[in-house]
C-alpha cells in the first residue's frame, strides 16, 4: 500500500525509475561498485554449485595420492625385509657349513646366531633358526627356545617348498601359531643342514602401519576443516544476501518517504560553507 500512495502521489513517476534500478546497491555507492558488484552477483550462483565439487575433487585426489604412496611404501618395506631375510638365511647356512668343517661346537652355533642377529640389524621379533637334515631346530635365538627340537617344518605351515629347494624357492608367506610370517630357507653344502630366517608380517609391517593411522587421521582432520570453511562459506554468502534485501528495503521507504513529502536531503558543508 505504502507504494502505491507513493506511485499515486505527485512525483510519483521519480520514484518509478528509482524503483525500476532498485536491485543491487543504491546511492553513491552504485556508481562506484556497480559494475563488479553486479558481475559478482552474476558469478554467485557457479561459485555456489562449484565450490563444493572442487572441494570434493581436491579430497579425492588427494586421497589417491597418499593411497598410491603408502601402497608403494608398503611394498618398499616388503621388498627390505623379504631382503633382509634372505640374506640371514644365506649367510647364517655359510657359516654353518664352514663351522662344521671346522668342527665346532654346539655352543659356537648359538653365539653364530646371536652374531649374524646383530650384524643384520634384526630386531626381536626376528627369528634364526639352524636344524640338522630332517629340519628338525638343534638352535634357535634366545626369544624363541620353545622351538628348539621341534620340526621346522611343522611349525611352519605351507612353507613345503622352502624346506625341498632352499634358496631357489625365495622368501615365503607361512603360518606359524595362527599368524602370517615370512620365512627363508637355506640348505647347506650336502643338504645335512638348514638354516632359516623368520619374521612375523605384523612385526614388519608395525611402522607402516602407524603411518597410515596418521595419514588418515591429517585426511580426516583437512577434510573437517575444508566442511567447515564451505559451511562458513555458505553461511556467509545467505547473511550477505540478507543484509543488501534489508538496505535496499530501507532505502527504498525512505525514497517513498522523500517522494510522498515532495522533499529532499540537504547537506550542509560546515568546513566550505555550503549547502547542497
Amino acid at each position: 500500500m505504502a507504494k502505491a500512495d507513493a506511485w499515486g502521489a505527485p512525483g510519483g513517476t521519480a520514484f518509478e525509475r528509482r524503483e525500476a534500478r532498485s536491485d543491487g546497491l543504491a546511492g553513491n555507492a552504485r556508481l562506484i561498485a556497480e559494475p563488479a558488484y553486479r558481475r559478482l552477483l552474476a558469478a554467485e550462483p557457479l561459485l555456489r554449485r562449484s565450490i563444493p565439487a572442487l572441494i570434493i575433487i581436491f579430497l579425492v585426489v588427494i586421497a589417491a595420492l597418499r593411497f598410491l604412496s603408502l601402497m608403494n611404501e608398503r611394498d618398499d618395506v616388503e621388498r627390505d625385509a623379504k631382503a633382509i631375510l634372505s640374506l640371514a638365511a644365506g649367510q647364517l647356512a655359510s657359516s654353518i657349513s664352514v663351522a662344521a668343517n671346522l668342527g665346532s661346537t654346539p655352543g659356537a652355533t648359538q653365539d653364530l646366531l646371536e652374531g649374524i642377529s646383530r650384524q643384520g640389524a634384526m630386531g626381536r621379533s626376528h627369528v634364526l633358526a639352524v636344524t640338522d637334515s630332517a629340519f628338525k631346530i638343534v638352535a634357535v635365538t634366545p626369544q624363541s627356545t620353545g622351538w628348539e627340537g621341534r620340526s621346522l617344518d611343522a611349525i611352519a605351515q605351507g612353507g613345503q617348498p622352502l624346506f625341498m629347494f632352499g634358496d631357489r624357492a625365495g622368501v615365503m608367506e607361512v603360518r606359524i601359531g595362527g599368524l602370517d610370517w615370512y620365512a627363508a630357507v637355506s640348505l647347506t653344502n650336502g643338504r645335512n643342514g638348514a638354516a632359516a630366517a623368520l619374521v612375523p608380517q605384523d612385526a614388519v609391517f608395525d611402522t607402516w602401519r602407524k603411518t597410515v593411522s596418521l595419514n588418515v587421521t591429517l585426511f580426516v582432520l583437512t577434510a573437517g576443516v575444508l566442511i567447515v570453511i564451505l559451511y562458513a562459506y555458505f553461511g556467509q554468502a545467505a547473511r550477505a544476501l540478507a543484509a543488501d534485501r534489508i538496505y535496499l528495503e530501507a532505502h527504498q521507504r525512505i525514497d517513498m518517504a522523500l517522494v510522498r513529502g515532495r522533499c529532499g536531503l540537504w547537506d550542509w558543508d560546515m568546513v566550505r560553507g555550503k549547502m547542497y
